[in-house]
């Protein structure tokens, strides 16, 4: 059965009497390579770093709120066995993964949501799978490492996380995980821009930062010309012209309802 330190729970008691709020989130070295992170008493997550520590956990364990990571790969039958046990179980090469001491660094982050901890690659399907910190995981298409303008392209045969979950390396090439969490996810999407909100929240503003971050320039828009796309950016223009509106988002590759929220 798995359990915690008593000795640590006595002492995250004491200081939880003074401050309610320090008891969670609680990092906890369970052995050497296996990590615990409570964040509520009844949630958490795990990470082993080899297969034969997961032997620990037993069928009277109450995992089923709980996440897994085992940064190496599983045998089919224990996959499943771990599957039943937790809410959430996600494995894969060490390659795959952060250095345990940066894993933990991720997992100790109040952004863990938004840093990678690993980066499968399934080359069948032209795509990896993001692993965040929290253990979501998103899928990236291939198509979406465009090469820089120098003619730098991703190699996806040697990729890793880097940065301390800032960054993936396709061989030279890097791109940086918020780039692809704006790009992909909505919900980061919203929660990024209103730290940017302040700044400028026009649709201008907005049209420009994703034009920017897609490399599309002024006069990549067909029948819209470089000086209407300055001024609708400028704030000249409050609201383009549907037909317009459609043009820019399919040049993009996004809804032209989403444009506004970049």
């Amino acid at each position: 059965m798995v359990l915690l330190d008593p000795a640590l729970d006595a002492v995250q008691d004491e200081v939880a009497e003074q401050n309610p709020k320090a008891r969670y989130p609680r990092l906890t070295m369970m052995s050497p390579g296996l990590l615990n992170l409570r964040v509520s008493d009844r949630s958490g997550y795990w990470v082993a770093s080899s297969a034969p520590l997961t032997e620990r956990f037993g069928p009277r364990d109450r995992l089923s709120r709980d996440r897994l990571l085992v940064t190496a790969e599983l045998a089919t039958p224990l996959r499943e066995y771990l599957e039943a046990l937790f809410l959430d179980v996600v494995a894969g090469p060490l390659a795959s993964f952060l250095p345990l001491d940066h894993l933990r660094d991720v997992l100790e982050s109040d952004r863990r949501q938004d840093l990678a901890v690993g980066v499968l690659v399934n080359a069948d399907r032209e795509a990896i799978v993001l692993i965040r910190g929290d253990f979501d995981r998103i899928v990236v298409p291939w198509s979406w490492f465009r090469p820089t303008p120098a003619g730098l392209a991703p190699e996806f045969g040697d990729v890793e996380v880097i940065d301390h979950g800032l960054t993936i390396r396709l061989g030279r090439y890097e791109a940086a995980v918020e780039a692809i969490l704006y790009e992909l996810d909505r919900d980061f999407r919203t929660r990024e821009r209103q730290r940017r909100i302040e700044m400028d929240p026009s649709f201008g503003a907005a049209l420009r930062r994703l034009r920017i971050q897609k490399g599309m320039p002024r006069s990549g828009f067909p029948g819209i010309s470089e000086k209407e796309i300055a001024r609708i950016e400028r704030g000249e223009v409050s609201r383009p012209h549907a037909a317009t509106l459609r043009v820019i988002a399919d040049r993009l590759g996004v809804e032209p309802a989403d444009i506004g929220t970049f």
